[in-house]
């Protein structure tokens, strides 16, 4: 062969295995991103196309879920020099949250700056971290994370998710104006967004919750128009209604639900089986319970606009057309409820309450009949207290069962209010008199806002019921306002020390001057048994003196409390030396008469 020829020949080698080395990289770049192709598939596939499951209103697929993390991993493991290495990083710590693992996402993503420093996904790295906290119910933390993001990348694709999950932060931290404020910006940067039904429905619930059901029914009917079926306009109207409900306008409510009512076909009952033996059922079908939904609501607004018999028609209808199924069992209790909370008519409440059981069993409005059928009983019971011969004690906590019944179990406190009065009047100028009268000025300020009638009845409580826990109580409601009470015009409670004691069955000699005390070493100026020490001078002239003079400084709760480790101290005291007593008086019995006598066989000399 010639030189031309082999210099030919090794050109074409070198070629040849340049071209194998570059199929070798190409090969080797296309294993590895094809791994991370399919975990990204897997993960799009389980979230419908979404960077992560916004809604959990159905099944989550967790088994493409648990193929991103694998071929995650394996690019992690396999290809640690990729480029992709941080993605896939990313791409776990978010499938983590599709299987609802919150948790362990915050513990990856926490350091993923320390751990990629040079990535161009920390954004994306921060936005996954903000959703594990939110996750993981960490409001505070999920909230800086989102802000960081939005203040870091303004402009980047998970924006409109960010604002809409910033919006459930703040309102899961009680800052319904905020988190409609969220909403809103979201709605008005990305109106075209996939997300702005839900932005609306966050910003709706929000504005609800600040108290603004006006501007909130606006959501609400807006997103009924654009509503995706009849089960979904139907949830945003009943919304609607609870817009109209918060705002008492009961009028425009029982309008809107009527006029629902009028496009619905009224269901006809099942009945089965002839003469004697029929029974009647519940019609079936889709829709179907649509008309006695809208019946138990339209009963309901006539309820709370005070209108017993429209609201006991609305009930009894929905029970004869809905035989023995739970939306009749609903019409039972507020049957009952109405009653109870309207007519005012307990024992024809507990009587309809009974007959829950009978349309649904055991259902959750059995369970709900049942208590209140308990606390009607309660009543009863407290009404034959109020009125029988019993001491001034019984009849007084009685009185304020009852009124507490009213007030937290029946939630009517205009009849707590004036069970309240009544107590006030019947044990005026004593304690439970003052009690009674915080009571009313409480119910006044909380549940009437009617603030300057309750700051009168404390002041008067302040005035009339001088060294009485009452007059402590109304103090502190005073100042809890930051309205000044004079220290002069406060006495502490008279606090009345337990002087009986039990009768010593036996008495026993004193000992001998010269017999040391039980544990207690010469010249020592403390009582002490057991390794508890009293300080010295204790039950002393001067110390009684100290006591005195606590007892007659101006009333406040540091007096009191210190009047009452005082009275503690004392019984201590006294226990300790009756445990002392009667340490000495068993030296006494058991020391050897003759000390002079040689000492037991086996003892030590």
């Amino acid at each position: 062969m010639t030189k031309l020829g082999t210099r030919r020949g090794l050109a074409r080698a070198a070629l040849a295995a340049g071209a194998a080395a570059a199929f070798a990289v190409t090969l080797g770049s296309c294993a590895y991103y094809n791994t991370f192709y399919l975990a990204r598939k897997n993960y799009e596939t389980a979230c419908a196309g979404q960077p992560y499951v916004v809604d959990r209103n159905a099944a989550v697929p967790v088994q493409n879920f648990n193929k991103a993390i694998d071929y995650s991993k394996k690019v992690i493991g396999e290809y640690p020099k990729s480029k992709w290495v941080d993605d896939a990083y990313i791409l776990w710590a978010a499938s983590l949250l599709g299987k609802d693992d919150p948790r362990e996402t915050v513990n990856m993503l926490q350091d993923f700056p320390t751990r990629f420093p040079k990535s161009s996904r920390k954004s994306d790295a921060e936005f996954y971290l903000g959703l594990g906290y939110r996750q993981s119910h960490r409001p505070t933390e999920a909230l800086g994370a989102f802000d960081g993001f939005l203040k870091d990348a303004p402009k980047h694709k998970l924006a409109p998710y960010a604002l809409l999950e910033r919006a459930r932060v703040l309102r899961s931290l009680s800052r319904p104006a905020d988190a409609a404020e969220a909403a809103g910006v979201l709605l008005e940067r990305f109106p075209k967004s996939t997300l702005a039904k839900q932005a609306r429905i966050e910003r709706a619930e929000a504005r609800l919750e600040q108290g603004d059901p006006k501007r909130a029914r606006e959501d609400f009917h807006a997103l009924g128009l654009a509503a995706d079926d009849d089960d979904e306009r139907f949830n945003f109207l009943l919304r609607e209604a609870d817009c109209l409900e918060a705002g008492h306008d009961y009028d425009g409510e029982i309008a809107l639900l009527r006029g629902a009512l009028s496009h619905e076909r009224t269901p006809i009952p099942v009945e089965i089986g002839s003469g004697a033996s029929i029974t009647r059922t519940a019609p079936t079908g889709p829709g179907v319970d649509r008309w006695g939904r809208l019946r138990l609501r339209i009963g309901t607004a006539h309820l709370l606009a005070g209108q017993l018999d429209p609201a006991l028609g609305e009930f009894k209808q929905v029970i004869q057309t809905y035989p023995k199924n739970p939306l009749a069992a609903e019409g039972q209790y507020r049957v009952g409820y109405g009653y109870e909370t309207v007519g005012d008519d307990f024992e024809k409440a507990r009587q309809e309450y009974a007959k829950v059981k009978d349309q649904a069993g055991l259902g959750a409005f059995t369970t709900q009949a049942n208590a209140r059928m308990t606390n009607l009983d309660r009543i009863s019971q407290l009404r034959g207290a109020t009125g029988g011969r019993d001491s001034t004690q019984r009849k007084a906590e009685a009185g304020f069962l009852l009124a507490e019944q009213y007030l937290f179990q029946l939630d009517k406190p205009d009849r707590a209010l004036e069970e309240y009065g009544k107590l006030a009047h019947d044990f005026s100028g004593t304690p439970y008199g003052g009690k009674a009268m915080n009571a009313m000025a409480w119910v006044l300020s909380r549940k009437f806002q009617r603030k300057a009638a309750a700051d009168s009845l404390f002041w008067r409580v302040v005035h009339e019921y001088p060294a009485t826990e009452a007059q402590l109580a109304a103090r502190d409601y005073l100042e809890g306002d930051s309205i000044a009470v004079a220290d002069s015009l406060i006495k502490a409670p008279i606090v009345v020390p337990d002087t009986t004691s039990r009768a010593d069955t036996l008495a026993l000699t004193q000992p001998p001057a010269s017999v040391p005390r039980l544990g207690t070493p010469a010249g020592a100026d403390s009582l002490k048994l057991g390794g508890h020490a009293l300080p010295p001078g204790f039950g002393s002239d001067a110390h009684r003196r100290m006591q005195d003079q606590m007892a007659r400084r101006p009333g406040g709760p540091a007096d009191s409390l210190a009047q009452v480790a005082l009275a503690r101290q004392a019984a201590l005291a006294d226990s300790l030396r009756r445990a002392q007593a009667h340490a000495d008086s068993l030296i006494r019995l058991t020391a050897p008469k003759d000390t002079t006598k040689s000492p037991p066989v086996g003892s030590p000399r």
